[in-house]
Formats: structure tokens, sequence, C-alpha cells
């Protein structure tokens, strides 16, 4: 037992922590996909399916094959490679299996499927750990080779990579995370009306997250497979779904491309995982020694007849110096959801007008839902007015971030498609489509940036909100910070799509592109709230962080396969955790926030009114006697009042009541009036008077002459002004 292999274990585990529970599952290894490891000669397989289980040390096959030669007797050598160990190397003489009915090899389609146990001899159980059956995406391949008994020529070989049924890939994964999304779209288009909601900007930052973490298997780096696995649950965010082989849209691209001009071969039946470079996951840097074969001569598929209806069963010979080798990046990650690597863009492309499609349609419908309810008579018409009316702009400001969603998708798959020279009706299909999702997105650049040098306020006001995607949630000093997002993905389609060539070089660029965005996040701080340049910056550290662990992924470090299987799962458990804070973000936006509020009020008008019921009903104590005859008083909370509780006595001139005043009548009373008055009189009303008596905010009020009031009162004089009381007519009213 190779022990190297345990220290996976507990990474494993937190990434089978992340799965959805599966059912029960039985230990086994297993055929995922064949390939010919050197030209076929004297053996053609067609189907080839095995299994080992390890319980009982038997192995259930079904292989169909034909031999081509005749009196042909050959040993098979068993080789296993799991993460770069060889925990299996061994010699089998297949005259001592099935009675040897092997030995010679038959001249005719051999077709059998059996369960066989194996010798005692053959013990491949104590060789494998058991983490060998429960880590998901195993990287193990085996390798079967025929050599002549009497020659020692090899005869054929054939290179299977195996399974164990874990994956980090689930479609279960893919639909949580598009859930997500629609909770988080739900929550943006209940918010769209209310100012300075920030739950649009979070469907962003949600699918703008979704997108990096798929992205990030894009590059021409030795991933692990776990990692691949893990970044293809979030293909979907870039327009890429999972397609079968005979998939009407796939279908309807390769016409297109095969009539005009194209010719990036189609996927295989077998999968992707057949034509990865053998120097590379799974085949964890397989030294070609052992195939010193394998470059043989190719004049056997010229002048074997037989060897030609090869094609047809669709088994490639796979080499380390084969032509058709899958590259690092897009070809692989593509080719996975069986989608080639010509039609990724085209793909992507249908993808996009169909969100176009179904945006339009949702806005139209709402649009006329309200317009309806405007014209419908009842007692919410009015607010159905109010809302029409604002409508043309959120509708505009929806679109544009359909824009934003769709521009780095879109423009990555357009650059790589520009690389490949292939089909021209798809590089122009990709050339329109860069220019009008970038002319898109310009244009609202350009405007917000723009917007203060215009002179007229009304009309930035009715146009501005349209834009409110690029800086609704950036504070007015720093709006311009929505540079940083929009620049940062252009840079990062530019640096996957034509720094292919160079993996040091296009780990750097990206780097360098996570650190700027970083700095810039930490230094501007732009966000309306704490709680926002937070988030902001927390993601920016993920970023940074996940694209720094991808370095040990670069193939000239060569870093061993366990050291670089277990990055890939704390690179896929990081992004994992930031998508669970998005989730609580997502809940926190739609009603959360409102709920912990109304509690904390709760909680705090509930204490108030304990505080206040505690302090009615508690008990003074008395005044205590000090020296001297005065008295301690006590304050509200029982503690002792140094000051004294007699009371000072007060200057008698400071305490002189008003000098009595005798009333006089004037020429705006009735001569019935009374020159006395008494609330016990009745007032006459000023509707009855010939004339309104003066306001008391008249300016004499403000002069130093005193005037006489509607009652004819002289108020007293204070620092020369004279004071007016209120007249009669105000009381009575």
């Amino acid at each position: 037992m190779f022990f190297p292999v345990a220290r996976l274990r507990f990474a494993a585990g937190a990434v089978l922590a992340l799965l959805p529970v599966a059912s029960a599952h039985i230990d086994s290894l297993f055929a995922s996909s064949v390939s010919y490891c050197a030209p076929p000669e004297s053996l053609l397989v067609q189907q080839f399916d095995i299994a080992y289980y390890p319980h009982n040390n038997s192995v259930v096959f079904n292989v169909t094959a034909a031999s081509v030669q005749s009196n042909v007797n050959v040993s098979a050598n068993l080789y296993l490679n799991v993460y770069g160990m060889q925990p299996v190397n061994l010699t089998i003489d297949l005259c001592t299996l099935l009675n040897s009915a092997l030995c010679p090899l038959p001249l005719y389609d051999f077709q059998g499927a059996d369960t066989l146990p194996l010798p005692q001899s053959v013990d491949i159980s104590t060789r494998l750990p058991g983490i060998a059956y429960k880590i998901p995406d195993l990287e193990a391949f085996a390798q079967l080779t025929l050599f002549d008994v009497d020659t020692n020529q090899q005869k054929a070989c054939i290179q299977v990579t195996l399974a164990n049924g874990w994956s980090t890939r689930q479609p279960g994964v893919s639909w949580a995370t598009g859930g997500l999304a629609l909770l988080t779209l739900t929550s943006a288009a209940w918010q769209s009306f209310t100012p300075d909601a920030l739950a649009p900007f979070r469907l962003l930052d949600l699918l703008g997250l979704y997108q990096i973490i798929a992205a990030s298997a894009l590059l021409n780096l030795n991933y692990p497979v776990i990692y691949r696995s893990f970044a293809l649950n979030f293909s979907w965010a870039l327009g890429l779904f999972d397609q079968s082989l005979t998939s009407s849209i796939q279908t309807s691209i390769d016409h297109m491309r095969n009539i005009t001009g194209g010719h990036v071969s189609s996927p295989t039946t077998g999968g992707a995982t057949a034509l990865v470079n053998r120097k590379t996951s799974p085949y964890n840097l397989f030294s070609t020694s052992r195939g010193a074969v394998n470059a043989l001569a190719p004049q056997f598929l010229s002048r074997n007849s037989t060897i030609q209806h090869l094609a047809a069963r669709d088994v490639k010979v796979v080499t380390p110096t084969s032509n058709n080798i899958l590259g690092e990046g897009l070809p692989v990650y593509a080719e996975t959801m069986n989608i080639a690597t010509g039609n990724a863009f085209m793909t992507a492309f249908f993808s996009a007008l169909i969100l176009l499609a179904i945006a339009v349609a949702v806005l139209a419908i709402v649009y006329g839902a309200i317009w309806l309810g405007s014209r419908w008579p009842s007692r919410h018409q009015a607010r159905f007015v109010s809302v029409l009316e604002s409508q043309p702009t959120v509708m505009r400001s929806w679109l544009f971030r359909v824009a934003l969603v769709c521009f780095f998708p879109l423009i990555v798959l357009a650059f790589y498609q520009w690389t490949l020279d292939d089909s021209w009706l798809a590089v122009l299909i990709s050339v329109i489509t860069f220019l009008v999702v970038t002319g898109v997105v310009a244009y609202g650049v350009v405007r917000v940036l723009l917007y203060t040098r215009r002179s007229s306020p009304d009309f930035l006001n009715m146009d501005l909100p349209s834009f409110v995607a690029f800086y609704g949630q950036y504070r007015v000093p720093r709006q311009y910070a929505f540079l940083i997002p929009i620049s940062a993905a252009f840079l990062r389609a530019l640096f996957i799509a034509f720094a292919k060539g160079s993996e040091t070089a296009q780990i750097a660029l990206m780097l360098a592109v996570e650190t700027f965005s970083l700095i810039a996040l930490c230094v501007l701080r732009p966000g309306k709230t704490r709680r926002a340049d937070v988030l902001a910056i927390y993601l920016a550290v993920v970023r940074f962080v996940c694209t720094g662990l991808l370095i040990a992924f670069l193939q000239r470090i060569a870093v061993t396969p366990i050291p670089r299987v277990a990055i890939g799962i704390i690179t896929a458990v990081i992004w994992s955790v930031t998508v669970i804070i998005m989730f609580f973000n997502t809940l926190w936006n739609l009603g959360l926030r409102t709920l912990w509020r109304r509690r904390s009020e709760w909680r705090n008008m509930r204490l108030g009114s304990t505080t206040s019921a505690s302090r009615s009903s508690q008990s003074f104590p008395e005044p205590l006697r000090e020296k001297g005859g005065s008295t301690t008083s006590f304050d509200v909370l029982g503690r002792r009042n140094p000051t004294p509780s007699r009371q000072a006595p007060l200057d008698p001139s400071i305490n002189k009541p008003y000098p009595t005043v005798t009333p006089t009548t004037t020429a705006a009373e009735p001569t019935s009036a009374s020159t006395a008055t008494s609330y016990g009189e009745q007032i006459e009303s000023k509707w009855q008077s010939p004339s309104r008596p003066q306001s008391v905010y008249s300016s004499s009020m403000y002069t130093g002459t005193p005037q006489s009031s509607a009652l004819g009162v002289t108020p007293p004089s204070a620092n020369g002004c004279t004071l007016h009381p209120p007249i009669a007519e105000d009381r009575a009213i």
C-alpha cells in the first residue's frame, strides 16, 4: 500500500461533504474511456467495459474484440497508474486463463461478458488503499499490452482510464446554483423600484462569481480532474450546457461549420478523457519509455483494410506524439460536455439569444400588466400610473444588466474563436457579436463618465437612471469604480484566448489583474455602505487567492499529483464557501435584513417599557436630615444627591409681577363693548365686526413705539420692544 495517497483523505472528505447524499455505493474501479496507446496490429477493440471489485477480488468484463493475425500466442502486461504511482505492474500468461481459450488468439470477433475471479497470485486489493475507491474524480489509468510469446514483439496496447463513481461534477450542484441565481433575480426584480437597493447589483456579483469559477478552468494548465469537474458545475454561467451526441443544436452548428470552411473535429463518443494529453492529468506525466513501439509506423493504417474500418468504431489511437490530443483549457472543458471546440462560441451565442428573448418577453409582459392597471379604474390606479412613468427607465436598466451578464462569456469565446482559424461564418458572427456587446457596454460607460458635462439637468434626470446598473452601487465621489470589474473582465478574456501559448505568462497576467482589482477596492472603498465594501473586498481576496493557487498547476513546475489534487480541492472549497456566503447575502437582501431590524426594534421597545415600569415602581428613600438641618436627596437611581433640598432665597425684584394695566377701548372695538373683560363674557365674533383687527404679526410688533392691542391693552415693554399677546379672536377659534 502506498501511504502518500492517505494525505488526500481529509481533503476528499471535505469535498464529499459538499456533495448531495447518494445511495449505497459499492467500492469498485471501472473503465471510463478507452483508446489505443499504439496503432493496432493484431487486436481490434470495439467495446472494452471492465470493472474490478475489491471485496471478492473479481473482474467483471464485457469485451468485444477481433484478432487479425493467426497463430499468435501472447502474454499480457497489466500496468496501473494511480496519481503518478505504480501499484500494479505484472505480466499474465493468457494461456492459463479461460481454459486456454485465448491461446492462440482466435481469428474471429470475440464477444464475451463474464465475472472472472482473479487467482490468489494476482492480488490487486492489497496494492490499492481504500481512499482510491472514495476520492472524487480518481486519477488512474490501466494499460494492457500484449506481447508475442515467441518474439516479445508488441501486438496491441490499450489504455483505459479508471473511475470509482464519485465526482465533484453533480447535476444537483448546477441546479442548486441556478436556483440561487433565480432567487437572487427575484430579489433584484422585487427591489428594482426601491431607491438605493443593492439587490440588483448582487445579482451581477453572483453571476460574475459563477463566471469566474467556470473560467478559472479555461487556462492552459495541468488541472487535476477534480478541479475541472468542479468548475464544470458552473459552465452554464458561460452559456455552455451539457449536450448529447445527437443534439440538434450541435448538429446544426456542425453542419454550418462544415459548409463554411470549418475543420475542427467534433467530439468523440468516448468523451474528452480519451484524448487528453498523456503528459497531463489524469495520466500524470506518464513516461513514454514503456511504450517503445508507440511510434509504430503508420503504414499499417494504409495497407490493412481491416484497420481502415477502425474509424467507424471511434476508438482513437492516442500516443504522446499524436496530433489529435486535446489542448488544455477550453478544448478539454468543452469536449467534456460533448461540445466541439469550434462549437463553443456558437453554443454560447444561441444561449445569449435565448436569454435576451426571455428578458424582452418578461419586460413586455410586466409593462403590459402595469399599463392595464393604469387604465383600469381601481383604488390602486394612481399607483400604477406612477409606476408606469418610470417603467421605460427600469426596462432600459435591465437590458443593460443583460448586456453586462453576457459581456464576459461572449467576448472570451469570440476571442477564442478567432484563434481557431475555423469557419468564416462563425468568425463573422463572433465579430458582429463582439462589436454589439462591447458597443452597448462602452456606450453605458461613456454616458456615465461624461454625464456631469451635460448642460440640461432635466435631461440627466430622465436619462441617467437608465445606466444605474453601472454606477448605482457606488458612492457619488467613487461612481467611476464600475470601471474596475468591466476592465478586469475584458482583460481576463484577452489573456485566456490570446496568451494560451504561454501558460506562465497567462497565469502571471491573470494574477496581475486580480492584484490590481484588490488594491483598487481597498484604496477607493467605493461602496455606499461599509458592508458593501467588505463584501466587494472579500470577493476580490477570494479571486486573488484562488488565482494564486492555480500556479501549482503549471506544467513546468511539475508538482506531483497528490499535492496538486489537494490544492485543487482547497481551491474548490474556497469557491464553494464564497457561493454559500452569497446565498446568505441574497437572503439578507430578500427580507432577512428587515426581519432583523424589526426584531431589534421590538426588543428595544420591550426593553424600554420594562425599564419605565421598573422606574415607576421603584420606591425612593425619604430625604435624610443631615447636620445643620439640611436634607440629602436621592436621584432616580437611588444615588445620594449632594445638592441641599433647601431653596435659596430669590431676589424680590426679579420676581415682580406684571403691573396692573387698565384696559381702554380702541377705535376698532364696538361702542357697546365692555371696558372690562372676563372669561365669562362672550367676545364678539370677528365676522360681525365692520373691520378686521390688526394682526399681531404687523410691523409695529418689532418697533419701539408702544401700540394698543385689539383689546386696548398696552403690554409691558422689554428692551424697547413691545410684546403683543394673542388677540381675542384667536382665543375663540
